[in-house]
């Protein structure tokens, strides 16, 4: 069942890579109509079969990248850089209520799609911008990925490599940008809001800086309060709390822990561990103590930790108040049994059969999401044309002219 929140709202997406399509993504999943825009002759680079270096060298039949960015929207194939196909945009605009770009403001200007044109048009239009570094600022005119702006320019990057002391790459491809996505999706419902209640538009802006900065918070405003250059990341055996750190099993897996430094933690969690001894031993008998020598404690635990199997940890620690979680892999966490259970990945029928999505995060109702394929390029050129009421004989002097496809 589709979720029908934003039925009957109607999105005009121009855009390319991730950010400002993962947006759009999450519009389409909450019931919104979403048609994407893209050029007639050329591919997505979200479409292209080597978008993510590192993966096997086999043909999936499903190019995931678009499909996850991508899904539930209708594609047209359309040139906006010249004046008949300019026309269909600003028609498709008239009866939009939102439009979403990641174009610079060098492009909006010269494709005539910036704010004073849409707004002229459509001045109840919900006007969304995802840009890298946001659109005031002497870098308003750059571009920049999340590698970049959301990663390494927010601190994020510095804070993830003090630990290993070298620097610690993006965890994974559009990790900003499907975040920064998310919170463009919801900056746009708050504008429809208020533009069900009053009529008025907005302009909506996000960037990956903005998210980045959002997501990294305590440590942004820790550093400007203590005058420091972050909040400390400490390897394993230096951490200041010995609850707070990841232990190796027997088998050579990790259990992260995030326990409460109390000393009611640590006594339950040493029986649950079969080391209630430690809490006769002078280091650890309270939480000064199990501060004060936290790296002979932590040593402790990882010989207490390799001496059995993950499994039979996860059998013990089902009984345990201490918050833990095995580190594991992206394949594990598609698997997991909360994963399955609410629907966070879910399946789309294509041309290569069902293969998975994963859902955008909010659920509404007690209802598991559902999502339909990403369109092919173009597919829905002459439909979303007969819809805005072109004759066929207009819709075929488009396309000889290249002005759609």
């Amino acid at each position: 069942m589709a979720y029908d929140l934003l039925d009957g709202v109607k999105v005009v997406e121009l855009s390319m890579y991730a950010f400002a399509p993962a947006a759009a993504a999450v519009l389409a999943d909450w019931g919104a109509d979403v048609v994407k825009i893209v050029p007639p002759a050329t591919a997505d680079p979200m479409k292209g079969a080597n978008v993510i270096a590192g993966l096997p060298a086999k043909d999936v039949g499903v190019a995931f990248m678009w499909e996850q960015m991508n899904r539930g929207k209708r594609c047209i194939g359309l040139d906006v850089s010249v004046d008949d196909g300019h026309a269909v945009l600003m028609n498709l605009l008239r009866g939009a209520d939102v439009f979403i770009t990641n174009l610079l403001p060098g492009a909006r200007r010269r494709f005539r799609v910036d704010v004073e044109d849409v707004h002229a048009v459509n001045p109840n239009l919900v006007y969304a911008r995802a840009s890298g570094h946001g659109d005031q600022g002497p870098e308003r005119e750059s571009g920049g990925f999340d590698h970049t702006d959301f990663w390494a320019r927010t601190g994020i990057a510095h804070g993830a490599s003090q630990a290993v002391g070298e620097f610690v790459p993006q965890a994974g491809p559009a990790l900003g940008d499907l975040s920064s996505g998310a919170f463009l999706a919801g900056g746009i419902a708050a504008a429809l809001v208020r533009r069900q209640r009053t009529g008025r538009g907005a302009v909506v802006d996000v960037s990956l800086l903005s998210s980045g900065i959002w997501a990294f918070a305590p440590a942004v405003i820790a550093s400007q309060l203590y005058d420091i250059d972050t909040i400390p990341r400490r390897g394993h055996l230096d951490q200041p709390n010995p609850l707070v750190t990841a232990y190796t099993t027997r088998d050579g897996r990790q259990i992260y822990m995030s326990g409460i430094r109390t000393d009611k933690h640590f006594e339950s969690f040493a029986e649950i561990v079969g080391r209630k001894d430690l809490l006769d031993d002078p280091r650890f008998a309270n939480g000064p103590a199990r501060a004060a020598n936290a790296r002979a404690c932590i040593g402790v635990l990882d010989q207490v930790f390799a001496e059995r199997d993950l499994a039979d940890w996860v059998e013990r620690l089902k009984h345990s108040s201490t918050p833990w979680a095995v580190v594991q892999t992206a394949a594990e966490a598609a698997r997991d049994p909360q994963t399955t259970a609410n629907g966070y990945v879910i399946a789309v029928h294509g041309e290569a059969g069902d293969y998975p999505v994963v859902a955008s995060p909010a659920q509404f109702d007690g209802v598991r999401p559902t999502a339909e394929r990403a369109p092919d390029h173009g597919e829905h050129t002459e439909t979303v044309l007969m819809d805005l009421g072109l004759e066929w004989d207009a819709i075929e002097r488009l396309k000889s002219q290249g002005v759609i496809n």
